[in-house]
């Protein structure tokens, strides 16, 4: 399986002062007003995906273990959404939260009449990976919660072995048409493919 972005030609014509488009950029990347140390909405984003990811595969590396199982699940759903569950290892501003802004910001740089063309097609891509991005931590969050009504490993094993996939999907995305390939659209696409549109944005910035 592999990863497939679309990425533009050295032929693209770049607009030399994208005020405004570079403004979403920078709330993208670098700089927004309320996330932790005012960082860029997907390395904030980022960074409560790792920490989904990584909890729950603490909670799937012993399935006979109901307390460690429980436990590491509220560290995912904390890193998913603070407001459903306090206390936890996150920045305590949610992925969910992060994702959503990444999608609005990506699009309100696409849409800006001073976008250039690179910022046009690559923040079309990262709003649609921010609202898939979102749909998953929607859905981790639920799966979380029936984990947590679980009274025996046995029972909860299944759904935390799911939620180890689905925090890995926040990365990878998911080939939901089976068809070997990961892409943006059709809701496929990952924070992967996001970070490596980012980079073409920011790139083509600098030249």
């Amino acid at each position: 399986m592999f990863i497939t972005a679309l990425t533009l030609s050295g032929t693209v014509s770049l607009t030399a002062t994208a005020n405004e488009a570079l403004k979403h950029v920078g709330h993208v990347m670098t700089h927004w007003a309320d996330t932790p140390e005012e960082r860029g909405l997907l390395p904030v984003a980022t960074a409560e995906a790792e920490i989904a990811r990584t909890h729950a595969g603490f909670a799937a590396s012993d399935l006979t273990d109901l307390a460690s199982m429980h436990l590491h699940t509220r560290h995912v759903l904390h890193a998913l959404d603070p407001t459903e569950e306090s206390k936890g290892p996150g920045l305590g501003y949610g992925l969910i939260k992060a994702a959503e802004g990444v999608a609005a910001h990506a699009e309100l740089a696409s849409d800006s009449e001073d976008a250039s063309d690179i910022i046009r097609v690559s923040g079309i891509m990262v709003a649609s990976v921010g609202r898939n991005t979102t749909r998953r931590g929607e859905e981790a969050i639920e799966l979380s919660k029936e984990i947590l009504t679980g009274k025996t490993p046995e029972s909860v094993a299944p759904q935390v072995q799911r939620l180890q996939k689905l925090t890995e999907a926040l990365f990878i995305g998911q080939d939901l048409d089976q068809d070997g390939r990961i892409v943006w659209y059709h809701h496929e696409g990952g924070l992967a493919i996001a970070t490596e549109q980012m980079d073409i944005i920011m790139h083509s910035t600098k030249q």
